[in-house]
């Protein structure tokens, strides 16, 4: 028996009740726990229409969770991402809910855009995406602490695009960016920020240890491929074109690949080294361990003083001491 327990363990994964929309088709099969069951039995199939009736009764039973497949998750994951903008304008669903269904969808998207970044489609649900995490991020007060507790710090390109993005538009608000559209184009330039990294030899992108120099020089290459990218994808902003060329330079002129300095780099691009940087820091690797947040936020004020904007800097350190809004 306990095998059998095992083993279905193994194939089921649950999902929360709050990312499943009354009166929608998911499209994949749902199975509920019940007593006197060793796992989870069909609950709904992939083409019976979930109902808001049904929704409201697990509820007021007490279902926070059903189960799906795990070869199923990808499309649950396109379900959530299709029905991201009522999830997160929903009233009735907790903050930390709609954080998690946020992130896994967003995360989910960034793997996408990375195996096709010139896909138009990709392209127009990132820009989806982007507009639905900028409604979050500023209607919910405490979406930045949500959001920070599922973020995952197992560095891969697109977790790490994904917290960038998270972190960057958070501080764009704490310094006073209030217009949804400015968000909106900004935060699409740091969410695919490192798209160029898809054109660098996989090789190179996940070396283990030190790139020698011949690899680092092509490594350097990706905000050009990334700035390209979105150039040839079209309705691209200003905002978001320059944030993917430029979110490795510094104001000391030290930065790549066009070594800018003083106010050749403009705030967006500011915003984008100080929350590149940080997460850099604090994800792990497989040649490094992550470093907390407050030995990072140490090392960057030490080591990093001539390279980022001080002020946006102080600003960022009470932003991840407060993440939540008052």
């Amino acid at each position: 028996m306990n095998d059998l327990l095992h083993t279905t363990q193994q194939f089921f994964t649950p999902i929360s009740l709050a990312t499943l929309v009354g009166n929608t088709i998911t499209g994949f099969d749902l199975y509920i726990k019940t007593k006197g069951e060793s796992g989870p039995v069909l609950f709904r199939g992939c083409d019976v229409e979930f109902t808001e009736e049904t929704r409201l009764r697990l509820l007021d039973n007490d279902v926070p969770y059903l189960y799906i497949m795990q070869d199923d998750k990808r499309k649950y994951h396109r379900y959530i991402e299709k029905n991201l903008g009522t999830i997160v304008r929903d009233p009735n669903i907790a903050s930390d809910k709609k954080a998690g269904a946020l992130y896994s969808s967003v995360q989910n998207l960034l793997e996408e855009v990375m195996d096709d970044p010139r896909s138009a489609e990709v392209m127009k649900r990132s820009k989806d995406a982007v507009e639905n995490s900028v409604f979050l991020l500023m209607n919910e007060p405490n979406a930045l602490e949500c959001l920070l507790k599922v973020a995952s710090y197992d560095y891969y390109t697109y977790t790490h695009s994904v917290n960038v993005f998270m972190f960057s538009v958070s501080l764009a608000q704490r310094l006073g960016f209030s217009d949804a559209a400015e968000l909106n184009s900004f935060g699409e330039g740091m969410l695919l920020h490192d798209v160029g990294k898809s054109l660098i030899d996989a090789s190179i992108v996940n070396c283990r240890g030190k790139l020698s120099l011949e690899q680092w020089k092509i490594m350097k290459l990706h905000p050009v491929y990334s700035h390209e990218i979105l150039i040839a994808s079209g309705g691209m902003s200003e905002a978001a074109l320059d944030v993917a060329r430029h979110h490795h330079e510094k104001i000391n002129g030290s930065g790549y690949p066009d070594s800018i300095s003083g106010d050749e780099v403009s705030i967006y691009a500011r915003i984008g080294t100080i929350a590149d940087i940080f997460d850099a820091l604090t994800t792990q690797r497989s040649y490094k361990n992550a470093m907390g947040s407050f030995p990072a936020l140490k090392l960057m004020q030490e080591e990093m003083k001539e390279e980022v904007d001080p002020d946006l800097f102080n600003t960022f350190v009470n932003m991840m001491a407060s993440p939540a809004k008052k």
